[in-house]
């Protein structure tokens, strides 16, 4: 049989067709599953509610005093079933809309010759990195050498209409086209909050949660690559575990922080290899990342603040605060050759609808605590200090 351009692309296309279509119908399995549990949830609201509204007996006094402690027993536990079951529809409601923007995107991804040749030539470029994959001193002088220009990119990166409103607070994971990857998707992080902590808690708490202690609470091994006031490496494996979720993951990351008069920048760029998640074992997939959080000193006064400012108790006006603006692009790279790729494609499917609210949740309790600790040995109490 010839060998020629008309051979090496014909077979990654067909692959790429093959994906899609498995990714369509799992996404489709997905999204209904998602509707029914939320209408699930809808009926069981509307059956609390007529319960509620029914009528103690009126027999006498010492009844109605029995009946009066049932239902307050009963009024707190419909209070915190209620608050379970809000928690879980606006997590449901995340879920099912991104599954939602991913099936779109697949229906709707363009087929015009210049992307196709752009797609195979990605693919061609992947074909032979899994040949000879780069080695670790490769691996982290590419991230080294990112985050080392990545603060040049600020601008364009935070650009968007959605930064520019001063009084706006939000956290958004949008899914986009992205043809240099070999999935044809990214997934992108944006957020946007004030932070009722001076800039220089924040800077601590934030390069300490990040660079120095985010991947040693769980890690079984982590290997220091570089250690520094403004620059940390390390390749680590790591054993997540919460109720609805657990991974087993081997990683690699670089961060940087950058210190100018009025803004901190902090940089990263990682990859990360899942072994199992949940258990769905994976083989010949990796995950990419590169992320910027930028914080200013901010007048509380004049921003929103958000929950997480009232948690910790009421805010005064005077309080010195910390503007954060973030945003961080993963995308994931699937090679054609790994075995069981049916299998995967749902489960990482599944991993990336449900790991945005589960990694959100853990780092802002992490993040939360380490900004209380870190206030406290700079400033004291926050409460002795306004007085």
């Amino acid at each position: 049989m010839p060998w020629g351009p008309g051979v090496s692309t014909t077979k990654p296309k067909k692959k790429r067709i093959r994906r899609q279509k498995l990714e369509l119908e799992y996404l489709r399995k997905l999204v209904v599953s998602l509707e029914e549990k939320m209408s699930d949830l809808k009926v069981k609201q509307s059956s609390r509610a007529a319960d509620h509204n029914e009528k103690p007996p009126t027999s006498s006094t010492e009844g109605l005093s029995t009946w009066k402690g049932i239902a307050e027993r009963q009024e707190k536990e419909r209070t915190r079933v209620e608050e379970k079951n809000k928690k879980l529809r606006v997590s449901l409601k995340g879920q099912l809309k991104l599954a939602k923007q991913l099936e779109s995107l697949l229906h709707k991804r363009p087929r015009d010759e210049e992307t196709k040749a752009l797609v195979d030539t990605k693919r061609a470029k992947s074909s032979v990195s899994t040949v000879v994959s780069p080695t670790d001193e490769e691996i982290f002088a590419d991230q080294l050498a990112h985050v080392q220009r990545a603060h040049l990119d600020i601008d364009q990166v935070f650009g968007g209409p959605e930064f520019a409103n001063q009084s706006s607070s939000f956290y958004n994971l949008i899914v986009e086209n992205d043809t240099m990857s070999n999935t044809g998707v990214a997934f992108i992080k944006k957020a946007k909050s004030v932070l009722p902590f001076d800039i220089k808690v924040a800077e601590k708490a934030f390069w300490r949660t990040l660079a120095k202690e985010g991947t040693k609470k769980d890690s079984y091994f982590v290997e220091e690559r570089l250690t520094g006031e403004n620059l940390a490496a390390s390749s680590y494996g790591l054993v997540f575990r919460t109720d609805k979720f657990h991974a087993n993951v081997l990683g690699k990351q670089t961060y940087r922080k950058y210190v100018t008069a009025d803004k901190v920048v902090i940089m990263w760029k990682w990859v990360v290899d899942p072994i199992d998640v949940n258990g769905s074992t994976f083989c010949g997939v990796q995950c990419h990342e590169t992320g910027w959080i930028v914080l200013r000193s901010a007048d509380v006064a004049n921003t929103s603040v958000p929950e997480i400012a009232w948690a910790l108790g009421e805010i005064p006006s005077s309080t010195d605060s910390t503007q954060l603006q973030s945003y961080a692009k993963m995308t994931i790279e699937l090679q054609d050759d790994v075995a069981n790729q049916e299998l995967q494609i749902g489960a990482l499917t599944n991993f990336v609808v449900n790991m945005h609210e589960t990694i959100t949740d853990v780092c802002t309790r992490m993040i939360t605590e380490v900004l209380v600790e870190e206030d406290w040995n700079l400033n004291g109490w926050l409460g002795t200090m306004i007085s």
